[in-house]
């Protein structure tokens, strides 16, 4: 379950903290040993609260960089990795508590404290995450991990199938024959490419697991694919290379999401009166429906119901095959300057993005994100070319990197710009994203 182990990093800073608060109370007591009373040396409370945050923040930030918060695929070595991650921040918190002295702190940080509080944290940490593991492992033997070994090395299947069958929580298939089914290789949750096949038929199966949420790995012999990111990576006895489409993945998702909750939470609360000035607009310039409702394709092909106020007269979409011939825009997208179905005093909506508030909705509702590809419909979609189709490894946007360069670029362009973000993601890009468009909102563009 991989609510479970997004929970895992939180549990371990409430651990710490918990466990230098026992540590805590215990050093504060002088007759915790009969008939010997043992002076209880001077401990600052505010100061002691503030190593605790501390050292639960470092034990976190050092188990990212180990990587013992793993969410993605199976778990196999984790408590030797909780046990490095344990030892490395025991030994940063006893040179912070000792250096920090006249810098951090004005009294010392106790020892026993030290000793103790970290004991207590790493059994009270084995304990919580064995029952963690106990549990994903009950669920994922429920739905084993479905892996595809395309290779013509039977003796390589044979020998990493003796690793694999000795765990529940694999279902291992393989290809020894070279005819790989495009469309079969979507029913696993794990493509293995041992094979020097060609460039071509790397990149298909690329892109099938990147428009499917697959984990793909091959490891090279001459070339690599574009828009790819390639990391190092073991799986089970292979050491081999994982394809990512973005460092939009697992922890990163999980991270913009956060963001995404927070921001459209924000823009709800403080333009909400916003949003009931522009209903109340469009109410009396034009009546009902106040909100426009069109299916969309978002990530890995889902169709969801996207939100806008209505800015176009009530049959819009019908009128739309009527005007197709007059389409301005190249590529698979349809646009006119003056479209006749936008009314006039719906331009200003449009032209300022005011339009697309109830957007915000879609994003609470996890089927858009802030910053992301543009969300288009089925029809246009089909028109895509191979390429242009990796943008659906993403949800959709309400702004997106393109939009930063105009709102009339050429569909292949745009395609190309979305990708560029998709792989070299970041919360400082998005941030970057929101601002360029706010610029590009007020100068008009």
């Amino acid at each position: 379950m991989i609510y479970l182990r997004i929970l895992r990093p939180f549990l371990h800073i409430v651990i710490v903290l918990i466990s230098f608060y026992v540590t805590y109370f215990l050093r504060k007591q002088t007759d915790l040993i009969p008939y010997i009373h043992i002076k209880t040396p001077f401990i600052d409370i505010q100061e002691t609260i503030i190593f605790a945050l501390t050292a639960s923040i470092i034990f976190v930030v050092i188990g990212f960089i180990i990587n013992l918060y793993k969410i993605q695929w199976p778990i196999h070595g984790h408590h030797r990795k909780l046990f490095k991650t344990w030892f490395i921040w025991f030994i940063v918190i006893t040179f912070f508590a000792y250096f920090g002295i006249d810098i951090v702190f004005e009294s010392w940080i106790s020892r026993l404290l030290i000793v103790w509080g970290a004991i207590i944290s790493i059994v009270m940490m084995l304990v919580v995450d064995i029952f963690i593991n106990l549990l994903n492992n009950h669920f994922e033997k429920k739905d084993p991990y479905r892996i595809l070994v395309i290779t013509p090395k039977k003796k390589f299947y044979e020998n990493i199938k003796v690793f694999f069958s000795k765990y529940k929580i694999y279902s291992l298939d393989y290809n020894l024959s070279g005819n790989i089914k495009i469309d079969k290789i979507k029913d696993y949750n794990i493509v293995f490419l041992v094979w020097n096949v060609d460039l071509e038929k790397v990149e298909e199966i690329s892109d099938i697991a990147r428009l499917n949420g697959l984990g793909f790995y091959f490891f090279p012999e001459s070339w690599f694919l574009e828009d790819i990111l390639y990391r190092p990576a073991r799986l089970g006895p292979i050491i081999t290379w994982e394809y990512k489409p973005s460092s939009l993945d697992w922890w990163g998702r999980v991270l913009k999401r956060i963001f995404d909750i927070l921001f459209a939470s924000m823009i709800l609360i403080l333009w909400w009166w916003i949003f009931a000035l522009v209903a109340l607009f469009i109410l009396i310039k034009d009546g009902r429906p106040i909100i426009y409702k069109s299916k969309r394709v978002g990530r890995w092909w889902k169709e969801f119901e996207m939100f806008k106020f209505r800015t176009m007269v009530r049959n819009a979409d019908k009128i739309k095959s009527e005007l197709e011939n007059k389409n301005e825009r190249d590529g698979p997208l349809f646009k006119i300057e003056d479209d006749p179905r936008v009314l006039w005093w719906w331009k200003f909506l449009r032209k300022t993005s005011l339009d697309e508030i109830p957007q915000f909705w879609n994003i609470l509702l996890g089927k858009m994100s802030v910053v992301g590809p543009r969300p288009h419909l089925q029809s246009e979609v089909e028109n895509y070319t191979r390429w242009q189709k990796r943008v659906l490894s993403v949800k959709p946007w309400i702004t997106g990197y393109a939009q930063i360069f105009g709102r009339d670029l050429p569909f292949d362009k745009e395609a190309r710009l979305d990708l560029y973000r998709t792989q070299n993601w970041s919360v400082w890009m998005d941030l970057f994203v929101i601002i360029g468009t706010i610029k590009t909102i007020f100068k008009g563009k």
